[in-house]
């Protein structure tokens, strides 16, 4: 790790008021996550002034740093190899803070983050899979045929693995964020994954009939959560000669039950709603309702909450096979990378501004915003706006196409044509966000004051 990362790690400390100040933090893509003791001695003015940071968003108390995608994992590793420094995951406690529903999507993010990598990956390899389809049907390569070649046959496994057991995955995630052993919320994942023998059956209840998978990610983040909750109360409740047995034991026992008969059948009713309602909003309200999501989810970005829409998109995965939600999102980074063009264009003059766009249009394109977001539009204002505005114009666009979707998350910018089951569709709707972007930043501007933060 370069000295220029420790050095930026040691002052990131200092400005959180010292290791001793730091209660706990984690890092995501692109920003760090800190809840502190005593928020007075975060010195927010003195980390903004920092090179390499973006910005600081949060309150004094829960500071969350922007440094952007990659750095802030090397920022993060840097911080946890200083002496004094707490840095496992959040507990229930820390999270559910008095602000109950920052304290919810906290959670979501604390559980999702780890499987963002994960999701960008096995969803590039489903677009591989689908450009090696596309050749076979061109071309006729038979290595390529996906209902013979045994090559494909690989490919698909290697491509659908990680979707097939991902309630697995999101009930081991959240177990450990609530300070539970990940293997009971394997268990919790696995129930909901497959009930064996009782597949089929009916509940007993309101007609309902035992499915795997019923519930989804939604069900795997309540039980793997609660698996972790009865193991930390049962080990405060048994002599130390058995804490060893019961609190597996009992935990196996208590959620086992409880997943089986009353979350996956209420989760799975709430994920019907969930999804029925979306669709009906985006059936019934058509292009519009595109266009609104799409032109919101910048702000929601920029205040974190994004990760919040995650169980949604992970619902309609699992139900539909894809999610219209996370490509019509992925019209807000279409809209910032038209607006930073436009920006470009504009002031060619203001050669601070100009590094600033340079330094986050590759991310930008790619579906990260953040660094565009804090580093260009956010500090201007209006193009914030306007970027925006052109979100929401591709959005629209992609409203007229019914049935496209992303087949995962965290793919987006240009790549999301690879994971979208329209790509033909995605990708004249990115263009549309760019251009939109472009042409109404340009035409719109940006306030002489607002360019004084480039030092223009």
């Amino acid at each position: 790790m370069g000295e220029g990362k420790k050095e930026l790690a040691q002052k990131i400390v200092q400005g959180l008021g010292g290791a001793e100040n730091i209660v706990t933090f984690e890092n995501c893509m692109t920003r760090l996550r800190i809840v502190v003791k005593d928020g007075e001695k975060v010195d927010r003015e003195a980390l903004e002034q920092e090179q390499g940071i973006l910005r600081v968003m949060g309150n004094d108390r829960e500071p969350q740093i922007i440094l952007g995608p990659g750095i802030a994992e090397s920022i993060g590793r840097a911080i946890r190899e200083m002496d004094g420094i707490k840095y496992s995951e959040v507990r229930g406690e820390a999270m559910m803070t008095k602000k109950s529903a920052k304290g919810v999507f906290s959670f979501f993010s604390q559980v999702f983050t780890p499987l963002i990598p994960v999701f960008a990956g096995a969803g590039l390899m489903y677009g591989v899979v689908k450009i090696m389809t596309v050749i076979y049907n061109v071309g006729g390569v038979e290595l390529f045929n996906p209902d013979a070649s045994q090559f494909m046959f690989v490919m698909n496994v290697l491509a659908s693995t990680f979707f097939t057991y991902l309630n697995i995955a999101v009930a081991m995630s959240a177990a450990k964020v609530m300070g539970g052993n990940p293997y009971l919320g394997l268990i919790a994942g696995g129930i909901i994954t497959n009930l064996g023998s009782l597949a089929g059956m009916e509940v007993g209840i309101l007609g309902l009939v035992f499915t795997n998978g019923r519930g989804g990610t939604l069900a795997a983040l309540a039980a793997g959560a609660l698996i972790a909750v009865v193991e930390r109360e049962v080990k405060k409740r048994v002599p130390d000669a058995l804490k060893i047995h019961l609190p597996a034991l009992l935990s196996i026992i208590i959620v086992g039950l409880a997943t089986i008969y009353v979350i996956q059948p209420v989760a799975g009713v709430i994920t019907d709603v969930i999804t029925n309602a979306f669709l009906w909003l985006l059936d019934n309200a058509g292009f519009m309702a595109y266009a609104i999501i799409a032109g919101f989810f910048l702000p929601l970005v920029m205040m974190g909450m994004h990760h919040g829409l995650a169980p949604i998109h992970t619902t309609f995965i699992g139900t539909l096979g894809s999610t219209p939600l996370y490509a019509c999102c992925s019209m807000a980074g279409g809209g910032q990378v038209g607006a930073a063009l436009a920006l470009y264009a504009k002031y060619r003059g203001k050669t601070s501004l100009k590094a600033a766009i340079m330094g986050g249009l590759p991310a930008g394109i790619l579906g990260i915003g953040e660094p565009l977001i804090y580093g260009v539009t956010l500090p201007l204002g209006r193009a914030f706006i306007t970027a925006c505005l052109g979100a929401a114009c591709g959005g629209a666009v992609l409203g007229f196409f019914p049935g496209q979707g992303a087949v995962t998350m965290n793919v987006s910018g240009i790549l999301g044509a690879l994971v979208n089951v329209r790509p033909g569709a995605y990708l004249l709707a990115y263009a549309v966000s760019i251009a939109a972007g472009f042409i109404i930043t340009y035409a719109a501007g940006v306030k002489d004051t607002a360019l004084q933060a480039f030092g223009e």
